[in-house]
């Protein structure tokens, strides 16, 4: 197990939380049943579920996005759950937009205590396991069908099992986050066309050597600098699901959004591992439940939802730019043999996941 988050950054981080955590997380403010906003400190509760007078159990949940999307709602969707089935006896505050950390921050911040539950891409694991760069190793999926096939099938669990196990980390539900694609602010239509393409990416090794592989050059950011990057001609464009490229307004600065729909990944729900095994099997069992519906429900939406954005997208002015299928035939060809090459520990599961392939 790899937790190499400094110990000061956690006493920070620790002090800046101002509703701590003991063992169970039992020390958080009573909130708002669904409700609104409420202030604690330099944090926001937005919202929160069970009973916080009389509740055994109080969890802060994490998140990266907003309020309004798809991540957030099935935050909701996992807390109204488990406020159900436990009859208020686990109280849940969601704290969104990276309040509480984020990527490795907000990982490093479940062994801590900071948080008990966060919703995090699984690549975001790869720090503490290398075998988590599986959910952004490029064009290993045909297309949503069967990356979902794959996530909520035998291996799917393997793999999740698998990384949770090597990171301390239980991992549970698989939520499609949307096919990744490329937002510009010049138009390109053919593999050539990205050569020397100054890409932000996130700062995980496999999207990096994903658009080196190609030529293109990667430029790793945080989101949060994104905008601005763009906007003074620091990169000239970045990739993400859409729902992303949405949610931080990229839509202003970017006016192509090319669909190479090279990686189709997932968010999971994720607690401590100790914390987890800790709790009694009603509550784990609970957790587990809640973490399907929450999936069952995000994943019910989210196809319909990348199509209308698109649709809306398009309606402003934006340009979507899908690649003939003698382009998209070039990029993969472009990336035979990038797993043995860079990441020849992964052979075994990328040629089980295209052994599932439903077309």
């Amino acid at each position: 197990m790899k937790r190499v988050f400094a110990f000061a950054m956690a006493l920070l981080v620790m002090v800046g939380c101002l509703t701590g955590c003991g063992s169970n997380g039992n020390s958080a403010t009573s909130g708002n049943q669904g409700g609104a906003s409420s202030g604690t400190g330099d944090l926001t509760v937005n919202d929160s579920f069970g009973n916080a007078d009389t509740a055994e159990y109080k969890w802060k949940i994490a998140i990266d996005n907003n309020v309004g999307t798809n991540q957030y709602d099935a935050a909701v969707k996992f807390c109204e759950k488990l406020a159900e089935l436990s009859d208020g006896n686990i109280y849940t505050e969601i704290y969104a937009g990276q309040q509480l950390g984020a990527g490795t921050e907000v990982l490093e911040g479940l062994g801590f205590g900071m948080q008990q539950v966060c919703i995090q891409a699984v690549c975001a694991l790869a720090p503490f396991c290398e075998y988590a760069n599986i959910d952004a190793t490029p064009y290993i999926f045909s297309g949503y069908e069967h990356s979902l096939k794959v996530w909520s099938g035998e291996l799917g669990e393997e793999m999740k099992e698998y990384i949770g196990e090597q990171g301390n980390f239980k991992i549970m539900g698989h939520m499609y986050r949307g096919a990744r694609i490329v937002t510009a602010t010049k138009k390109m239509e053919t593999l050539d066309d990205f050569k020397g393409f100054k890409l932000r990416v996130p700062n995980i090794e496999v999207y990096i050597k994903t658009w080196e592989r190609i030529g293109a050059n990667p430029v790793p950011l945080s989101i949060s600098e994104t905008f601005t990057a763009i906007q003074q001609g620091t990169v000239e464009g970045q990739e993400n699901p859409i729902t992303e490229c949405v949610s931080n307004g990229f839509y202003d600065v970017c006016p192509y959004f090319i669909k190479t729909n090279h990686v189709y990944s997932y968010d999971m729900f994720i607690m401590d591992r100790s914390y987890f095994q800790g709790l009694p099997e009603d509550v784990q069992a609970w957790v587990e439940e809640a973490s399907s519906y929450a999936s069952d429900w995000r994943n019910g939406v989210m196809v319909e939802s990348e199509a209308q954005q698109q649709a809306d997208l398009e309606a402003k002015g934006n340009e979507f730019i899908e690649f003939t299928p003698e382009v998209m035939q070039d990029f993969m060809n472009a990336f035979d043999g990038f797993v043995d090459d860079v990441f020849p520990y992964l052979t075994d599961w990328v040629a089980q996941i295209k052994a599932a392939d439903v077309q």
